[in-house]
């Protein structure tokens, strides 16, 4: 434990010194050795993604590692872009100091092993940088001071500035391959999503033995954002019109949410039905069955258009540009911009920018989604044909 102190204290001492000699980047940086960095937050994780493929399909004989929570990594395991996985035990990060500088220790020497060339430091944050610095490797990649929070650019010697800070993460992330010389475009075509085939092949066959119901609900969110989500009653009013059209729907739910979502389903008539529990691989096959979805901007709206499914997301306080689903999966953003504090940032913003949206809208959207959809659908069975 005194070692791991040691090394600690060497690393926030690295930090001042990092602060005062800054860094320059002359010439692509080199290595095929590359350490991933995304601890956590699965909607991020998700959005990583294109990323990594990016890696994988740019550098020779690259092998790529990633250092991920145990929280978020059902969602990567089995990954084909991924060598090797780091996962951090949260509960163990959460116990006592003693347990947590254990598992840091645990996963320091995991990641210590594999002698990478190269760290991405796409997390951002104070206990990222802290992983980078004591992971031992020399060229260690991350956002400039501007676009990273907690102090995380001190700990990071190669710094990427972004020219739009609210710019969508799929695209803030790729940013950061710039160093290594990388074309840093988007192409939606390759995104790097994966999902275990058998873990698809079940969840087709839910998906048929409810009926094949067109459309996704998701009206939770995590606690802390509590605030943006739309209220309930608009949520049953919504799903109870979808029904009266003859348009059945799902709603899908986290361990936060269950009793509210549970609640919304049985209020909503029988047209609506809640889903099952589920693990996350789980989810996002299932999510990927529907034409439509419809909630928040949470883990589950990325799991829907990283997939091609049409997105309705309700969008609060960060700039639509951020939350919105990337072209071409078709999108509609749900915000009452009537309610907009221009050039206030985003945590100054109400939360009526989605609790004020009405369901005429919301109703609207799913309309449009579906004919979207239904595109989609025709031009799968045609390539499928």
């Amino acid at each position: 434990m005194a070692a791991m102190e040691a090394e600690w204290t060497s690393a926030l001492a690295f930090a001042h010194h990092n602060v005062v000699m800054g860094s320059t980047l002359r010439a692509p940086v080199q290595g095929r050795r590359l350490l991933v960095l995304r601890l956590g937050a699965i909607g991020d994780v998700l959005r990583v993604l294109p990323a990594v493929r990016k890696l994988r399909r740019s550098i020779y004989d690259v092998r790529i590692g990633w250092a991920v929570e145990s929280g978020a990594y059902p969602i990567v395991a089995g990954n084909p872009n991924v060598d090797v996985f780091h996962v951090i035990d949260r509960r163990a990060l959460d116990g006592s100091p003693r347990r947590a500088l254990r598992e840091i220790r645990r996963v320091l020497g995991e990641i210590r092993r594999e002698d990478y060339d190269v760290v991405l430091d796409f997390h951002g944050r104070l206990k990222s940088g802290i992983l980078s610095r004591l992971s031992g490797v020399p060229q260690r990649i991350g956002f400039s001071r501007a676009d990273a929070t907690e102090g995380n650019h001190l700990f990071n010697n190669i710094h990427v500035r972004l020219a739009d800070t609210w710019e969508n993460r799929v695209l803030r992330f790729l940013h950061l391959l710039a160093p290594l010389g990388i074309d840093t475009s988007y192409d939606p075509s390759d995104t790097g999503f994966y999902l275990d085939p058998e873990v698809r092949r079940v969840a087709a066959a839910w998906y048929v033995s409810v009926g094949e119901p067109p459309v996704i609900a998701y009206p939770g969110t995590s606690a802390p954002r509590r605030r943006e989500r739309w209220p309930e009653t608009k949520w049953i009013e919504l799903l109870r019109r979808l029904g009266r059209e003859g348009i059945r729907s799902v709603v899908f739910w986290g361990p936060e949410e269950a009793a509210l979502c549970a609640h919304i389903a049985e209020a909503s008539g029988p047209a609506c039905t809640l889903a099952p529990a589920t693990t996350l691989p789980e989810m996002m096959a299932m999510i990927g069955c529907f034409s439509t979805y419809i909630g928040c901007d949470t883990a589950a709206m990325h799991m829907a258009w990283l997939q091609g499914v049409p997105t309705g997301v309700f969008c609060g306080t960060k700039p639509p540009r951020t939350a919105a689903p990337l072209p071409p999966v078709p999108c509609y953003v749900l915000r009452a911009e009537d309610y907009l504090l221009r050039g206030q940032p985003p945590r100054r913003q109400p939360p009526e920018l989605v609790t004020a949206v009405p369901v005429g809208e919301a109703f609207e959207a799913v309309e449009q989604l579906l004919s979207a959809g239904r595109m989609r659908g025709s031009q799968r069975s045609s390539r499928d044909a």
